[in-house]
């Protein structure tokens, strides 16, 4: 499952599912992801699945010829495939994409007590 979260100065303040039915962003009420920003257009982006070469599902940010543009990772896109944790913008609204299939949980470090008071480290095999 993957889905978008809005953050306002580092917290989170939505969240939304991305499904089989495009997620569409702009200042319309008709939108899915509501925007009141005068800087994002009636119908300003998309998010929209595919399948790749190898049958799994991707997800596409498309901007939909809105006058101030789509970022992802500060860089102005046209259509791009998301990667986890990419930062989008769409006006001065800030996002992060969240693929649950893309987390790659590392193993938990052990933390071990040195012969020095109070010094704490960890060994990395």
């Amino acid at each position: 499952m993957a889905f978008i979260i809005q953050t306002v100065d580092g917290v989170v303040a939505n969240k939304f599912e991305i499904s089989d039915k495009p997620l569409v962003f702009g200042r319309s009420p008709k939108n899915q992801v509501q925007i009141d920003d005068m800087a994002v257009s009636t119908e300003h982006a998309r998010i929209f699945t595919e399948q790749n070469d190898e049958g799994q599902v991707i997800y596409i940010l498309e901007d939909l010829g809105s006058t101030n543009g789509t970022f992802i990772n500060e860089k102005k896109i046209e259509k791009q495939q998301l990667r986890h944790t990419d930062a989008v913008r769409i006006g001065w609204n800030a996002f992060t994409f969240i693929d649950e299939n893309e987390v790659d949980l590392e193993k938990t470090s052990e933390i071990k007590k040195s012969w020095i008071p109070g010094v704490y480290y960890t060994k990395d095999n």
